[in-house]
């Protein structure tokens, strides 16, 4: 592949293996410590920026968190993620004793329920077919998602790899087929990758744009390797759901444990992987102590 082209679900198909085995990698809050940063200083105050949300800025800091570092659905689209805490502000008694108007986004809705990947571009496309209040509705959320980007351009530099997914992407080179299967726009993913010089270490790098990480599995492995010599490396549930939908192997990074994910990872989960004994005990308790770590309820409730 050209590591520079924005590739689609038509390429990752195209994708003919070079090795018996094969490696999907998330990259944000996988390969990089990013996901606080770039939810915490960029996500959120764009957020509370564009929709006036100052008088509930504690709130707005709280949901947005808990929809996309500490629950099931960390990991999430971004889209997706705004309308999940639309959801859960709607709810908090703090909020309403406020006063603030919260915006229903019914355009966003139907719009994000007809697309397997919301991502910038099938919005602009989904803007130029629309009018009035509805196209309005678009407009904003456009604006925000832009400005979002642009602040995780200018502050998310300077964050190396975790080491060890460095040492792991480097002992994995050359024995499978690496390819990046990520929810962030395919921009930030090219420079972040090509930043650290790690973006010669896989095959191709899929994101937001390309499609779903289900579907974007699948287009890149699917038919092509045994089962069991299909990995995915992640630390959200959109991964594994991804891994279980193909029925193929996973192994978390799990969050607020990720050196110690990557250590096991090194010291033996990459045997397991080309030894042929992964499935089992170690992939099991792996999965568990994953679900455990984002059973978390919402710090709001009482």
């Amino acid at each position: 592949f050209n590591m520079t082209a924005h590739l689609s679900l038509s390429d990752l198909r195209a994708f003919r293996p070079q090795h018996d085995y094969f490696v999907g990698i998330d990259s944000d809050g996988t390969i990089f410590d990013s996901m606080e940063i770039k939810h915490k200083d960029s996500f959120i105050g764009n957020l509370i920026k564009h929709f006036g949300f100052a008088a509930i800025t504690h709130h707005v800091h709280e949901v947005w968190n808990y929809v996309n570092i500490f629950s099931q659905t960390r990991g999430t689209n971004r889209f997706k993620a705004l309308l999940l805490t639309m959801d859960h502000l709607q709810k908090i008694d703090a909020v309403k004793q406020v006063g603030i108007s919260l915006p229903d986004l019914q355009y966003v809705r139907e719009w994000v329920q007809k697309e397997s990947a919301p991502s910038n571009i099938n919005l602009q496309t989904a803007i130029a077919a629309s009018s009035g209040v509805h196209r309005k509705e678009l407009e904003k959320v456009l604006a925000w998602s832009n400005d979002v980007n642009q602040t995780i351009k200018e502050v998310v530099y300077n964050l190396p790899p975790m080491p060890g997914a460095f040492k792991s992407l480097k002992l994995l080179n050359g024995r499978a087929d690496l390819i990046v299967i990520s929810n962030t726009p395919l921009a930030a993913l090219h420079r972040e990758w090509q930043e650290h010089r790690i973006i010669n270490t896989v095959s191709a790098i899929s994101g937001q744009e390309t499609g779903s990480k289900t579907e974007m599995l699948t287009a890149a492995a699917a038919d092509k390797y045994p089962l069991d010599h299909i990995l995915l490396i992640g630390d959200s549930p959109g991964d594994l759901h991804a891994a279980q939908y193909m029925n193929t192997l996973f192994f978390p990074i799990i969050p607020r444990q990720e050196a110690a994910s990557w250590q096991l990872f090194l010291a033996e989960g990459i045997d397991r992987f080309f030894d042929g004994c992964f499935t089992g005990p170690f992939q099991d308790e792996r999965i568990a102590n994953f679900h455990t770590a984002l059973s978390n309820s919402p710090p709001w409730q009482p």
